[in-house]
């Protein structure tokens, strides 16, 4: 790598032992032009290396025995520290499986001391510099795309509230001004049976048009989320499953809403929304229940029925819409969400962290 082997290469190497660092330094200066090399100790004097804003440092070489850190509980301090700079243990452990925990806790590579060579020490540092800087850049891309994502979720939002008030408003109000103008026509028709049937039947599709109205504006944005909250925006959308499908609908919660961002409390709806799509048009359930929960500082949402299930072919589908739309919602609010599904129904839950302090 071009700008290894021509630009200052700033390493720290966490060592106790000075031979075991005097072989490494000498390893790293024959194959690295010019490094920065850097000499801790102990975790301690290494820890305020790296807190330190003015400390470059592109590389870490981590020993796991140091007089004040050891092992595991050594890895999982050093990985907080570091963020985004590469970790390269260097050890005299040669347990294998320990090796490979080591690697899933965060670290680039894991060395046996008794193996190193310079070419092999070279090798990790390359392998693992280059590493660490396409995951950051890949991360850096995933987050950008979120927040697209999220704008775009956004401005999808507002449009639709929009809607909703333009429809509502707008049709609503024209609806009911023609009802008012029937009832005044019916008066004046008193006595013209005939007339005062038709007139009967059209205020009856205009009530009707009226419902349909406000249905469609809710839908769209219920004003209840905007009034009331998200657990009576929940509330309501369970009671109107029930009444559309048939199907035994339950909404359960014990304590009252917390503080939550609005973007919040729009994606659970939205979550909570596409999930009961989903069961009225695949499941073939005869119950389903909405329960909310408080779990330490979490808010968990269970959306259970009785169904069908759902095949482990859709749920490994990437092109499933509908989960598809709660994944990508879920991780707007940065939010887990768990799908459990047998032949006995279908669990989602949706947690998500730091709700309460």
């Amino acid at each position: 790598m071009e700008y290894i082997t021509t630009a200052p290469f700033h390493i720290l190497v966490v060592e106790d032992n000075l031979g075991d660092f005097i072989l490494v330094e000498d390893f790293i200066l024959r194959e690295i032009s010019e490094p920065v090399i850097t000499h801790a100790r102990t975790f301690e004097e290494a820890k305020a290396l790296i807190e330190n804003e003015d400390f470059q440092c592109q590389l870490v070489l981590l020993d796991l025995s140091l007089p004040d850190r050891t092992g595991e509980a050594l890895i999982e301090e050093v990985v907080s520290l570091c963020h985004h700079i590469p970790i390269v243990v260097l050890t005299g452990y040669t347990n294998f499986n320990f090796g490979m925990k080591s690697l899933g806790m965060g670290i680039s590579d894991y060395l046996l001391k008794d193996d190193l060579t310079a070419s092999s020490l070279f090798k990790s540092i390359i392998y693992s510099t280059e590493r660490k800087r396409i995951i950051s850049e890949l991360e850096m891309s995933e987050k950008r795309a979120r927040g697209f994502a999220g704008q775009l979720n956004n401005a999808l939002e507002e449009e639709r509230s929009r809607m909703a008030r333009e429809i509502h408003d707008e049709f609503g109000q024209q609806l009911s001004g023609l009802k008012m103008s029937l009832s005044a026509l019916r008066k004046r028709h008193q006595g013209d049976r005939d007339m005062e049937e038709l007139i009967v039947a059209l205020v009856a599709d205009v009530d009707h048009s009226i419902d349909s109205v406000r249905r469609l504006a809710n839908e769209l944005r219920p004003a209840l989320l905007d009034k009331l909250g998200l657990f009576s925006a929940i509330e309501w959308l369970v009671v109107e499953f029930q009444k559309k499908t048939g199907v035994e609908a339950q909404f359960r919660t014990d304590f009252e809403q917390p503080m939550m961002e609005k973007s919040i409390e729009i994606n659970i709806f939205r979550i909570c929304q596409e999930a009961l799509t989903n069961i009225a048009k695949h499941a073939k359930a005869t119950r389903v229940g909405i329960q909310i929960e408080r779990v330490n500082t979490q808010l968990l949402i269970k959306i259970m029925d009785n169904g069908k299930g759902i095949g482990s072919e859709i749920l490994k589908d990437p092109l499933s819409m509908g989960l598809m739309n709660m994944k990508e919602r879920s991780n707007l609010i940065q939010a887990e969400l768990q799908i459990n599904s047998a032949q006995a129904g279908t669990v989602i839950e949706l947690i998500i962290d730091h709700i309460w302090p």
